[in-house]
This record gives structure tokens, C-alpha cells and sequence, in this order.
């Protein structure tokens, strides 16, 4: 199992820093799966760093797109859970 984390300035808000996780993370477990456990430290930032600066740039230059995505999602689950609670209160 892996951790995934990211610093980023207030300004750049959740989405942004959120979407570069997720990129990483897929991104990450696409190349190495659980090869990556026995790994030495360092020894995949010349491999995997380049990807982490591109993953970086596409949000920053698609944070706009990020954004309107991020809250559709919210809206979605915000759907969900509504319909969720209608069937529990239909079942009771």
C-alpha cells in the first residue's frame, strides 16, 4: 500500500491539488502495480519524476476544466445520497 500526498499553496484550492493526486496515483499503479514495494529509495525519480512534473502542468494548464469536473462529482454524490435516503425511508 501506498500514501499519496501533495503540498500546495492555499491559493491553488482542493480541486487542483486533488486532481494531480489522482493523476499520480493511476498513473503510478499503471506502470509499477506492487512492483514498486521493493523499490530503494530515490530510485525511481529519474523513472517516475518527468511524469510528476507533467501530471503537475496538465492541472495547472486544465484547472478550469478541473474545477467545473470536481463540482459535478459533488453534485452527483450530493444526487445520490438524496436517492439513497428516499429508498432507505421506502424500505422502512
Amino acid at each position: 500500500m501506498f500514501a499519496y500526498c501533495v503540498v500546495a499553496v492555499e491559493s491553488a484550492g482542493r480541486q487542483i491539488p486533488m486532481a494531480f493526486l489522482e493523476r499520480v496515483k493511476e498513473d503510478f499503479n499503471k506502470r509499477y502495480g506492487g512492483n514498486a514495494a521493493t523499490a530503494q529509495a530515490n530510485s525511481l525519480n529519474k523513472e517516475f519524476g518527468s511524469k510528476l512534473k507533467e501530471h503537475m502542468q496538465y492541472c495547472m494548464d486544465h484547472a478550469v476544466e478541473i474545477s467545473k469536473l470536481a463540482k459535478v462529482k459533488a453534485q452527483q454524490s450530493e444526487v445520490k445520497a438524496a436517492m439513497i435516503e428516499k429508498i432507505d425511508k421506502v424500505q422502512i
